[in-house]
């Protein structure tokens, strides 16, 4: 179990660092309002539910999450680590929701939202342009990650950019689904972590639950 934890973990952490690789700069916007089982958003026009017996981690919390994912995404690399330092204060960590908390030695689905501000990405038009991006950083990291095609899917009534990827060390094998679209100058992110068909029917309730204005 430790063994799937530190995967799981590994994963998470590198998700955090990862899809703020890039920056921009844009209007104040709200970090929304979580509570046990729901998370809604007044600026992005999202509600979304996750289910109430889960963990979820304040704004303080992420950011001291991706600082960590950030020393496994950078390596050796000084020039990668000054750009993850400088998108680390242009993003909103909106929310983090897990069945069980990250030290608890338990791997489960999970639940990521991030926003970031594109207005000086260059060529990034969509969720598509944002997901090709966060890829290259996630195979410049050399973690044995494999990738599904991009594609584009309803949610709560709005088109979003779809990327699945999965990694396996041997032991156990861990499935990401990354959500993206631009919103009101912000890369809108939601991240779903699971691990078999149970957990998985698990994350497919919260994609259900997604609704847009």
């Amino acid at each position: 179990m430790k063994k799937k934890m530190g995967l799981m973990s590994m994963a998470l952490l590198l998700v955090m660092a990862l899809v703020t690789a890039c920056g921009g700069k844009g209007k104040e916007v709200s970090l929304g309002v979580t509570e046990a089982g729901s998370y809604t958003n007044e600026y992005f026009g999202l509600s979304m539910n996750f289910p109430k017996e889960w963990v979820y981690q304040d704004a303080d919390q992420m950011m001291k999450l991706m600082e960590a994912g950030q020393e496994v995404a950078a390596g050796d690399s000084k020039t990668k680590e000054k750009l993850l330092d400088l998108a680390k204060t242009k993003t909103l960590n909106l929310l983090m929701a897990s069945k069980f908390p990250m030290d608890s030695g338990q791997a489960g689905p999970s639940a990521i939202a991030v926003a970031e501000k594109v207005s000086l990405l260059q060529g990034i038009k969509d969720g598509k342009d944002y997901l090709e991006a966060s890829k290259k950083l996630m195979v410049d990291s050399q973690l044995p990650y494999k990738f599904e095609e991009i594609q584009t899917v309803k949610v709560g009534g709005k088109d979003m950019d779809l990327m699945k990827a999965s990694i396996n060390n041997g032991t156990a094998e861990v499935h990401q689904e990354y959500y993206s679209a631009i919103i009101d100058g912000y890369a809108f992110n939601l991240i779903l972590t699971y691990l078999d068909d149970e957990s998985k029917a698990e994350t497919d309730k919260i994609v259900e639950s997604i609704k847009f204005k």
